[in-house]
């Protein structure tokens, strides 16, 4: 259950700002500061939920957002783990921060399905990764079903928007 985020680029796939507000001047347009890009109490539910479905959880961790449609070369991964990061993927750093601007509680949940290149001795197989992603999704629903009793009454967004005038 990650607690932090690298977005350094903070674009979209297609390059384009990663914002629901992009026009200058565009009414609601603002900056969302945080220190925690992830919703504490959505994350102790999901903690909490991991451990009621049996599937092992790590609490805390950086999630570094990658650009793809490609895995990371070593060199990529090793400048990843010196900064912090714990696991990299394709998907979550615009979730992650669009959620922030429309002030909505997010949490991120992440499985290994490979590990990165430089990590394990070879890289892992394209059976072994479709494997693992099917593992995921089940233990996924596993974890958010057992969540659902855990969560707040009281859920509000991380940090907050400064929304220019």
């Amino acid at each position: 259950m990650f607690d932090d985020l690298f977005f350094l680029a903070n674009r979209l796939g297609d390059g384009a700002l990663c914002s629901l507000f992009a026009e200058p001047g565009q009414p609601g347009r603002g900056h969302w500061i945080f220190d925690r890009p992830f919703s504490q109490p959505l994350r102790e539910a999901l903690v909490a939920g991991a451990r009621s479905a049996g599937q092992a959880a790590r609490d805390g961790g950086c999630y570094g957002h990658v650009d793809g449609p490609r895995f990371n070369t070593k060199a990529e991964v090793a400048h990843l783990r010196a900064l912090g990061v714990a696991a990299v993927s394709q998907t979550a750093g615009p979730e992650t921060v669009l959620c922030g601007e429309a002030e909505l509680p997010y949490a991120l949940v992440g499985f290994v399905t490979d590990y990165a290149n430089g990590i394990a001795g070879e890289p892992t197989s394209a059976a072994e990764l479709e494997r693992l992603l099917g593992e995921s999704r089940t233990a996924l629903a596993a974890v958010v079903a057992a969540a659902l009793p855990e969560l707040a009454a009281d859920l509000r967004p991380t940090g907050f928007v400064y929304r220019l005038g």
